[in-house]
C-alpha cells in the first residue's frame, strides 16, 4: 500500500476513534484526541523480506 493510502486510513480511524470517544462522553464535543493522527499510522519496515 502505498504511503498516501495508509495516511488516509489513519486518519479515517483517527477521526472514527474521536467520535467513539465524544458519543462516550470522554470527550467533549469540541476536544481531540491527545495523539495525532500519524500515531494511528502503520509503520512498515523491509528488513527481512525476499524480494
Amino acid at each position: 500500500m502505498q504511503q498516501q493510502g495508509r495516511r488516509s486510513l489513519a486518519l479515517i480511524y483517527w477521526l472514527l476513534a474521536r467520535q467513539v470517544l465524544r458519543v462516550r462522553g470522554e470527550l467533549k464535543e469540541n476536544e481531540d484526541l491527545p495523539v495525532p493522527p500519524e500515531e494511528f499510522e502503520v509503520r512498515i519496515s523491509i528488513e527481512g523480506v525476499s524480494q
